[in-house]
């Protein structure tokens, strides 16, 4: 079983499958080495981390289907107002009072009215149950999305956010690196691609050298602290400070990419 806290070497599982293979294939006397095992061991190990972390987000995603289930259940048990009946009384109530007759007869009138009326209260509660289950699902989907900066078009923010360079308030600035990695990680954060750990994520982290700091999870799984993500550019991924991937790592990238590919 993945441990609970790991800095990944890379952000997604691909970037350490190809570093993987890159090694067996370029560098076969290294990975034989006790350090070069332990490296392919630990670039596993990170895999099956990221998978143990999409995981968990995958469950979350089932659970919020689930609710969704539910939800969509109870308001197909909600009773439609029955509009033509209302119709037809108030069409018998305005035939009635418009002809001109001398005498209405009140009884008869007045029960049509509340029959229009009932139809009335029962729309009510039919907008009110519906009103309700929007609101349910408006709080499971928060509740989902946290503080992910998924693009739904929700957010005042957002508009802001694609009319100007400024970094928005929920992203701490005083942890980014530094440029031109702050820029990528910045994109990724607003894109939902990545996402800052709640608070009470963080709570289940030992202090780092810097204090509690913010944490990054990638989509793919990829967990860093923010202040050391970097960007690289001939991997298109990105790695914790210190740990520069190899440049011809997407070489790999190619399920058959490998010893077995390589002319003899």
């Amino acid at each position: 079983m993945p441990e609970a806290h790991r800095v990944t070497r890379y952000s997604d599982v691909c970037g350490g499958t190809d570093e993987f293979k890159r090694m067996l294939t370029e560098e076969p006397q290294v990975a034989t080495s006790h350090a070069g095992r332990e490296l392919l061991a630990s670039l596993l190990d990170d895999g099956m981390y990221m998978l143990d972390r999409m995981s968990g987000r995958l469950t979350e995603y089932e659970a919020f289907r689930e609710e969704v289930r539910h939800l969509l259940a109870s308001l197909d048990a909600v009773v439609p107002p029955d509009m033509p009946l209302a119709g037809r009384e108030a069409s018998l109530v305005r035939g009635a009072i418009t002809r001109g007759d001398t005498d209405l007869d009140a009884r008869t009138l007045i029960h049509q009215v509340e029959e229009v009326r009932q139809v009335a209260n029962d729309m009510e509660g039919a907008l009110r149950r519906h009103q309700e289950g929007a609101i349910v699902l408006a709080r499971a989907y928060a509740s989902l999305r946290g503080q992910r900066g998924w693009r739904d078009g929700l957010s005042t923010e957002e508009a802001e956010i694609h009319s100007s360079t400024d970094v928005p308030a929920w992203i701490p600035q005083a942890w980014l690196p530094p440029s031109p990695h702050a820029e990528q990680i910045v994109n990724q954060l607003i894109s939902g691609r990545a996402s800052l750990l709640s608070e009470l994520e963080l709570d289940s982290y030992p202090v780092g050298p810097q204090g509690r700091e913010p944490i990054v999870q990638f989509e793919d799984g990829g967990v860093m602290p923010l202040r050391v993500v970097r960007w690289d550019e001939a991997v298109q991924n990105f790695h914790p400070l210190g740990q520069v991937p190899h440049p011809r790592g997407l070489k790999y990238r190619p399920r058959d990419a490998g010893p077995d590919a390589l002319p003899a």
